[in-house]
């Protein structure tokens, strides 16, 4: 059955028999013959036509959506003895966080590891998330705003948002103040504590989908900027410019894998070392 759900992903991931097949390294007669034998194993229909490629039916999108965390927990007990031994590892890094402070991070912990090899992604916490659910990176280090069953997280920090000077002049006034958009992580762990903060309540929010976004439109006038601390400092921001909040507005980072992964030596090892260089940067 494994073979069967493994061969439907790879056709939601790529939309042809012979993408699908190559992504398996099978045939694509092997793939047409797995989806077949899904499909009267579930008794119903899991692809259709879609133009010159195919598609999920709904039936068959709502199959795979069930069965994504089982395909994942299967190929872990299937690799329990190699990752015993594992030293190299794919990790997911939060744009935010390798456009600021995380590279170098990452770079002084893994010093501290011997043979660690991290194989760095950079994408949007949400993303990370979902990928590392699904088996497709070993680690993430993003802002996680929920507890999630399937996954372990490990908090390595804390970082500050700060209020930027519209237009980097601390005496130059707005009546907005930008920041990211309502479905990113970050704005889902700090938007209680921003509309209700006294220095931001009376403010018009203006949401956008990039911290380096904020920072530049700050800089040309267009308002005061609320961004991660790392992120201020990183794009170049006076620091006459950049005010801690009272009372703070800060957003946790957290190192998230699954379960068996959490429990390999070199990840602990690890999460020590992340913690401990992460005192040296904040």
């Amino acid at each position: 059955m494994i073979n069967y759900l493994e061969a439907l992903l790879a056709l939601e991931r790529t939309g042809t028999i012979s993408e699908a097949a190559a992504r398996l390294r099978l045939t694509q007669s092997a793939v047409t013959k797995r989806i077949q034998a899904l499909q009267n194993e579930v008794k119903f229909k899991v692809i259709e036509p879609d133009g010159r490629r195919v598609k999920l039916t709904a039936k068959g999108q709502s199959l795979l959506d069930k069965a994504r965390p089982l395909i994942s927990e299967i190929k872990s007990l299937k690799d329990i003895q190699t990752e015993n031994n594992m030293n190299q590892f794919s990790i997911g890094v939060s744009d935010s966080i390798a456009a600021s402070w995380g590279p170098r991070l990452i770079r002084l912990a893994t010093k501290k590891e011997k043979d660690l090899v991290l194989n760095i992604h950079v994408h949007r916490s949400t993303l990370i998330e979902e990928n590392v659910k699904l088996g497709r990176y070993h680690l993430g280090l993003c802002v996680s705003p929920t507890e999630d069953s399937q996954l372990v997280s490990e908090v390595i920090s804390t970082e500050s948002m700060i209020l930027l000077s519209n237009r980097f002049d601390p005496d130059t006034e707005s009546n907005k103040i930008i920041t990211i958009e309502p479905n990113s992580a970050t704005w889902k762990v700090i938007q209680e504590k921003t509309i209700k903060h006294p220095k931001l309540k009376n403010l018009e929010m203006v949401h956008v989908e990039s911290f380096a976004a904020i920072v530049q439109m700050v800089k040309e006038g267009f308002g005061h900027g609320l961004v991660p601390i790392g992120v201020a400092l990183t794009m170049g921001a006076p620091k006459k410019a950049i005010h801690l909040l009272l009372p703070s507005v800060k957003r946790e980072i957290k190192l998230i894998s699954r379960k068996n992964i959490s429990l390999l030596p070199a990840v602990q090892s690890l999460v020590k070392s992340l913690k401990d260089t992460s005192k040296e940067l904040f």
